[in-house]
């Protein structure tokens, strides 16, 4: 039987609570669109919004890792802003830059799983002072591969309607500064990585990252 500390049942309840609003807002964005005559893009936007809390709990089978749910809030807070708001209600239009924002923070989010990534595959997944620079190296790459994955997906869909790359008019400029904030965000991430396996200072994002690591990853006794 799987034993939750006393804090991790704290976030649990913070999250339960967080993914009850997630749902409520999703549902009446997808109401509001269904009601108001929306492009069937926006519906089908909605939809899959409803279903993203999912992907965690699918990531989690498939890997067998215990649930963190520090990531499960940050996945579905960022869900919520990217693709409710930003995507389904026209959020892109409200908030100036906003576009740019969510692939920052993509960079930090990528970047950490990246870290992730390079721990769950190490031999023996132990952590040294000595993998600061490869780790942090491994972290920035991952973002950026990230970056590029997502614009060849939106560059595929504006083949069939949708233009959310820009393609029409300004693609080109969109797809570069997506693509360039979100390696700085994997930059940012991957100092203070640096400074965490080096130093053990725990700064940005690295909290998700040693949450994670501990509950999935690090050797047992």
């Amino acid at each position: 039987m799987q034993i939750i500390d006393k804090g991790q049942q704290n976030i649990r309840k913070a999250y339960l609570a967080i993914l009850a609003l997630y749902f409520v807002g999703t549902a009446a964005a997808l109401g509001y669109v269904l009601t108001h005559g929306a492009q069937v893009y926006l519906v089908l936007m909605a939809v899959a919004g409803l279903l993203l809390p999912a992907v965690p709990k699918l990531i989690y089978k498939v890997f067998k890792l215990r649930p963190v749910y520090l990531f499960d809030i940050i996945f579905i807070v960022f869900a919520f802003v990217a693709v409710t708001f930003a995507s389904v209600l026209g959020g892109y239009d409200m908030v100036p830059h906003l576009d740019k924002i969510l692939h920052c923070a993509s960079g930090f989010l990528f970047a950490v799983a990246g870290m992730l990534v390079y721990y769950y595959y190490k031999p023996g997944r132990r952590k040294e002072a000595s993998d600061a620079p490869v780790v942090s190296m491994f972290a920035a790459m991952f973002a950026m591969s990230s970056a590029v994955l997502w614009e060849i997906y939106e560059y595929t869909l504006s083949q069939f309607g949708p233009d959310p790359q820009l393609v029409a008019t300004t693609g080109v400029n969109d797809t570069m500064q997506d693509m360039i904030v979100c390696t700085i965000g994997g930059f940012i991430t991957a100092y203070f990585c640096y400074r965490y396996l080096k130093h053990g200072k725990k700064e940005l994002m690295m909290s998700l990252f040693e949450t994670f690591y501990k509950e999935n990853i690090e050797p047992r006794p």
